[in-house]
């Protein structure tokens, strides 16, 4: 075993041994089926908020290495995305004001850096999806630990319940990054243009590399992915307001035609498209409204 996935195996196994129960239950969350998705969306849903990162951005997906915001599976207006703001807009008639938290290589420990401009949004439905940059980073070295993860986004949800105690959260998945490099690693072309990316080190360096230590490393990435998913599952359970995906956008498998052909590895429109359906699922499954918090 290679020393990144040694390192990374220690984390893992710290965190367990602190939330063991937590962790068991969250798995079996994470791993439970989606809910289908059905023609009902949270009907006082006036305005939605989007934490999160590049992914919620569109970055790279209309041509360009920058935001594009139109695409973003959360509050895009392209109808070939059919955006969660777009389906809402369908489903009650009016379009949904939308304001986008999020940023470029956000990690989890600059989310809470949102909650004031939230608590100022008014929104009814708030949207997370927040942690790929967590292990998608310079290097195995500098990924954030399970548990520093777990506790930062539990503060985050906590803080979004305190900021809008009547909103819905929508806590989501992170993508299935090592099937994102299982999909491009086959490719002269998209190698190649990973290995001239100073992005995600931590999974992308020597992209086609079959070494023991190179599959190690990837496998060290997934399994952090994983508890990540599961840090996530706990604290939406944990907050009442929060639908955790149950996994829906993990589960999310992307072909070549989804992903952007600038970076080879941001979403393209149809990427955003997917993941777009399969949020839908969980924000479907938080159509019923809150009662205020005493």
């Amino acid at each position: 075993m290679t020393a990144w996935r040694r390192r990374i195996g220690a984390m893992l196994l710290a965190t367990a041994l602190v939330s063991a129960t937590a962790a068991c239950s969250a798995t079996e969350e994470r791993t439970t089926p989606a809910p289908s998705p059905s023609a009902s969306a949270p009907p006082q849903v006036g305005s939605i908020a989007v934490i999160g990162d590049s992914l919620s951005l569109g970055v790279a997906a209309c041509g360009a290495a920058d935001a594009c915001t139109e695409a973003s599976w959360a509050i895009g207006t392209d109808p070939a995305v059919a955006s969660i703001a777009s389906r809402v807009a369908e489903l009650t008639g009016s379009v949904p004001r939308t304001e986008a938290l999020a940023r470029p290589g956000a990690q989890i420990a600059d989310a809470e850096a949102a909650l004031p401009t939230l608590a100022d949004s008014d929104a009814d439905l708030v949207l997370v999806l927040i942690g790929a940059n967590d292990a998608c980073t310079a290097s195995a070295d500098t990924v954030t630990a399970p548990a520093d993860f777990a506790d930062a986004y539990a503060r985050l949800l906590a803080g979004v319940s305190t900021a809008l105690p009547e909103a819905r959260i929508v806590a989501l998945s992170l993508p299935d990054l090592l099937q994102l490099w299982r999909l491009g690693s086959t490719d002269p072309a998209t190698v190649q243009a990973w290995d001239r990316s100073p992005s995600c080190r931590s999974l992308l360096q020597n992209a086609a590399s079959q070494a023991e230590a190179d599959v190690d490393r990837r496998a060290a990435i997934d399994d952090l992915v994983t508890a990540y998913d599961d840090a996530i599952a706990a604290a939406c359970a944990a907050t009442p307001t929060c639908t955790f995906d149950r996994g829906a956008v993990h589960a999310v498998r992307f072909d070549s035609d989804d992903v952007s052909s600038v970076d080879r590895f941001h979403p393209s429109v149809q990427g955003q498209a997917k993941l777009a359906a399969a949020a839908w699922s969980a924000v479907a499954a938080a159509s019923e409204p809150v009662a205020p918090v005493d």
